[in-house]
């Protein structure tokens, strides 16, 4: 999905927003980190996780220049990717809506993400962007390790299931 930023805004703006999951049994809130992909061709990724059902999603990658571009140009790129990855309905089939909350493990990055949200006209609490906890941060690292076990046995087993 390739939209322009003005029609991905209007589109994650017109998503609904609850404080639950669309199952009903864990709160909507969203943890996200940048991440690192060691495997060819190697670059970066947007990793989000619910941490209520342990539900992962990858969004990207990262353009490869972008870890050398300012803080608001990383937060602009991330910005669109966490709008893409809703409007996306998380890869899945059914939409999901917008997240009630989302936290992240960098606080610098949370700062100029919330700034760079508002300045998009994004409201409603989604730019106040949280910093997870170390339960968080330490819940984040397990659920990447298992994705990054998983992709890399895809990738050196092609055509074998996981």
């Amino acid at each position: 999905m390739s939209l322009d930023p003005s029609t991905l805004i209007s589109s994650f703006l017109a998503l609904p927003r609850n404080c639950l999951s669309p199952s009903g049994s864990v709160s909507n809130t969203w943890n996200f980190s940048i991440r690192h992909v060691p495997i060819d061709p190697p670059g970066s990724v947007l990793f989000l996780l619910n941490p209520g059902s342990g539900y992962v999603h990858v969004e990207g990658p990262l353009p490869p220049a972008s870890d050398t571009e300012s803080l608001a140009v990383r937060a602009n790129i991330i910005a669109l990717l966490l709008m893409k990855s809703f409007v996306g309905s998380l890869g899945g089939a059914a939409s999901v809506g917008r997240p009630w909350e989302w936290k992240t493990d960098d606080a610098e990055m949370a700062g100029a993400l919330g700034e760079c949200l508002k300045g998009m006209g994004i409201g409603e609490g989604l730019e106040a962007v949280g910093v997870v906890g170390n339960e968080e941060r330490r819940r984040g690292e397990e659920e990447w390790g298992k994705f990054l076990r998983g992709l890399v046995h895809v990738v050196d087993n092609p055509g074998s299931s996981t």
